[in-house]
């Protein structure tokens, strides 16, 4: 699989990524017509895509709630040397981590964590306090959900 830090993508490529960062489940006939090119030959630029990495992959989109996980709440870790490492195993066995990032800056880790409630997530929380210091900011609303990629 080639990978690079930049791509080129022509023109047509990018109209397909768009289309498919909207609605991932369109069909290849419909997507063909959006873009103006047969089924088959979409179908083939959208295989080369995912043969060459740039699609990564296809998901579905579902509400935590329906879970019993109504509330996100952003962690930041502050941790130094060795211990980051235990950072990452922790937040990767916690279903409810739902992102890690490793960081520049005065926190080592900031994720982004499901809970079910205010008890819930100082169980969470508490798991982390081994490895360092903890800033927790409960999310009220979200503005700007995730969104595609800028293709421009």
């Amino acid at each position: 699989m080639p990978r690079s830090d930049v791509y080129t993508i022509d023109p047509i490529s990018r109209r397909i990524l768009r289309e498919l960062a909207t609605d991932g489940r369109v069909s290849f006939r419909e997507l063909g017509d959006r873009v103006g090119l047969s089924a088959p030959a979409v179908t083939e630029r959208v295989r080369r895509l995912e043969r060459d990495g740039i699609i990564t992959g296809y998901q579905a989109v579902i509400d935590p709630r329906a879970f019993g996980f109504p509330m996100l709440v952003v962690v930041r870790v502050h941790s130094v040397g060795p211990r980051a490492a235990g950072i990452d195993e922790l937040a990767k066995a916690m279903p409810e981590v739902v992102e890690c990032h490793r960081v520049t800056g005065s926190e080592s880790h900031v994720m982004r964590v499901r809970v079910r409630d205010m008890e819930h997530l100082n169980e969470i929380v508490e798991q982390f306090w081994e490895y360092g210091d903890t800033i927790t900011s409960v999310v009220t609303t979200t503005p700007v959900e995730a969104r595609p990629v800028p293709m421009d």
